[in-house]
């Protein structure tokens, strides 16, 4: 392989990465409200983070590519920096872009993740409080039975 071809696929790296990255903000996006939306669908949030645990494999893998190929080319890069003048200018530029993306990626992880704490006790007090009434009933229930039993010293055993 060529040098400028090991250049095109760290650029097409870096592409990949901030498409990926950009998938990610949707999946958060759409966390975000499937965590605030209490009719949400539970088995949707699950499709959520499995999705986007996907992604989040997807990237790591571009990484260690990326990271494989630009440590091959790397000295050559930096001895002839006026050679490919434009092709750094472009992973400058790719990279500039996804250390952006990637820092939405985590304010919205911070954010969902205290999205999710509230949710998840919310649920948690739902559970308690439909637990309290079923333990309400069910006394409610039981003395009511009892109220409806008659004892035999009171029937008149003719008949």
């Amino acid at each position: 392989m060529q040098d400028r071809e090991y250049i095109a696929v760290l650029i097409q790296s870096l592409e990949k990465k901030k498409n990926l990255l950009d998938r990610i903000i949707e999946k958060n996006k759409e966390q975000s409200f499937l965590f605030t939306d209490e009719s949400s669908d539970p088995d949707r949030l699950e499709e959520n983070m499995e999705e986007k645990s996907n992604l989040v494999d997807q990237l790591n893998q571009l990484d260690e590519g990326f990271q494989q190929v630009y440590d091959r080319i790397k000295p050559i890069l930096q001895l002839q920096k006026e050679s490919y003048k434009d092709e750094i200018l472009s992973m400058k530029r790719l990279i500039t872009e996804i250390t952006e993306r990637s820092t939405t990626v985590q304010t919205q992880e911070y954010r969902n993740r205290e999205l999710a704490v509230k949710r998840f006790a919310a649920v948690k007090g739902n559970i308690r409080q439909a637990r309290a009434s079923n333990k309400v009933a069910s006394q409610y229930y039981k003395s009511m039975a009892r109220l409806n039993t008659i004892d035999s010293q009171f029937m008149d055993k003719k008949k």
